[in-house]
């Protein structure tokens, strides 16, 4: 049987929660094999408690990809282009016009692309 992502991540915790609850017993004096045993068994409950929890994202039961879907279709809204125009008190203040701002965004874009091309070429 090929384990999933999700089923190795179960392990992992089982295994860290077995590891934690039997070293506290040794640490603390208790040797007999049957209560280390237990132990071992009673680590299972947090491992199970998160898989029978459906709103644990990690384990827990998910609704059907159709359901997530649906609600991420809801959700998605296209990104608004920002308006990055100067108002006329701004053009005022800065003594820029919007001609002049588009100009030199231009010029910026082609410098950044020239340095990108001179460094390909070394």
């Amino acid at each position: 049987m090929k384990l999933n992502k999700k089923h190795k991540a179960m392990l992992a915790s089982y295994g860290r929660s077995v590891l934690g609850a039997v070293a506290a017993l040794y640490i603390a004096g208790v040797t007999d094999p049957k209560e280390l045993w237990a132990a071992l068994v009673a680590a299972l409950a947090p491992v199970a408690l998160r898989a029978i929890n459906p709103n644990d994202a990690a384990f827990g039961r998910l609704p059907k990809a159709s359901v997530i879907e649906d609600a991420l279709k809801k959700v998605k809204a296209p990104a608004k282009k920002q308006d990055t125009s100067l108002t006329k008190t701004e053009e005022k203040l800065f003594g820029i016009t919007n001609e002049q701002l588009d100009k030199s965004k231009k010029k910026t874009a082609a410098k950044k692309v020239a340095k990108k091309a001179v460094k390909k070429k070394k």
